[in-house]
């Protein structure tokens, strides 16, 4: 399977031909893509691009790279809003991808910072200068563990935002690939498949950066998977991807869950490269959603209101007396 091959072969295409076209077309902008019966069999190529790319070919047999071109030109000059419209899909896509990192930023640093505190408080119990019964503990718990509530939620719609903003980012390759006449159907694939591993790979590297300073081991888990992915999955490789897919979900599963259950439930003290990252568990309920989200919006309101000086003193970093 060449799905990715084929992809970068279409954005060389457009981009050359968006370069060839001199003329200025009114700005008319549509989101629609030209369904495909309007493609590379109706559509005449110009004689002098025809005759460039007679003996030019790509490393595909059957391919010709001047004459994709030519076709994808040809395209754009008989509907001038084609290239209009892959802009808005791209931007659509930029824009919503771009959402979905910031909020698994936010949700990740959120956790990261409590965990932070968590430990310290650890160690000052574990060298006797605080109790866990001290005063205010138990409430600060309660508070903390209210605070990590949406986290998962955040984290997964954060991923499902990266899915479809790269998904609208892809999806109008699959019109120029049958526009310049490479075959359609590992599209779909690229776009529904490729578009999930990737956000999926996004998400992974986020956690190794978010965890990095505070859970390195498991930092380290999500590093080879993001790594690992980007690696194989631009090759198109089915065998390779189906090895990538159990050994990253059934590694996963087996560090983050399987390992501390099986040592909680044994009493066992977890090895020192089994670190957890907090629970990333969701529910289907609706009203759980709701609650959760209310309390992510308070707790990002609260967040906004203490990172803004009350006072110009404050702002100074003056002391008030």
């Amino acid at each position: 399977m060449a799905s990715a091959r084929m992809a970068a072969l279409a954005v060389l295409a457009l981009m050359s031909a968006c370069s060839a076209e001199a003329r200025v077309r009114p700005p008319v902008v549509s989101l629609s893509i030209y369904s495909r019966s309007e493609s590379a069999g109706n559509i005449l190529v110009g004689e002098e691009l025809a005759g460039m790319g007679e003996n030019s070919t790509s490393s595909q047999s059957g391919f010709n790279v001047r004459k994709a071109v030519g076709n994808l030109a040809t395209y754009q000059k008989e509907h001038p809003d084609f290239a209009e419209g892959v802009a808005i899909w791209m931007l659509v896509g930029n824009s919503l991808f771009i959402i979905g990192v910031i909020m698994a930023i936010f949700s990740e640093v959120k956790a990261v910072l409590i965990c932070r505190d968590q430990d310290f408080r650890k160690s000052l119990w574990d060298n006797g200068f605080m109790k866990p019964s001290s005063a205010g503990i138990a409430e600060l718990e309660e508070r903390e563990s209210m605070q990590m509530r949406p986290r998962a939620y955040l984290t997964f719609l954060s991923l499902l935002f990266m899915y479809i903003g790269i998904g609208c980012m892809l999806y109008p390759l699959c019109d120029v690939l049958d526009i310049i006449g490479l075959p359609t159907a590992p599209c779909f694939v690229l776009v529904v498949f490729g578009s999930f591993f990737a956000s999926f790979c996004v998400l992974t590297f986020i956690l190794f950066l978010a965890w990095s300073c505070t859970r390195f081991y498991a930092a380290m888990a999500f590093l080879v998977i993001s790594v690992s992915g980007m690696l194989l999955l631009p090759t198109g490789n089915v065998i390779l991807i189906i090895i990538w897919m159990v050994v990253t979900f059934g590694g996963g599963y087996w560090y983050f869950k399987y390992l501390p259950e099986f040592y909680s439930a044994s009493g066992d003290e977890l090895p020192f490269w089994v670190q957890d990252v907090g629970e990333l568990s969701v529910t289907w309920d609706a009203a759980e959603w709701g609650e959760t989200m209310n309390t992510a919006f308070t707790n990002f309101t609260s967040d906004v209101k203490n990172s803004v000086p009350t006072d110009a003193s404050a702002l100074l970093g003056e002391k008030k007396k």
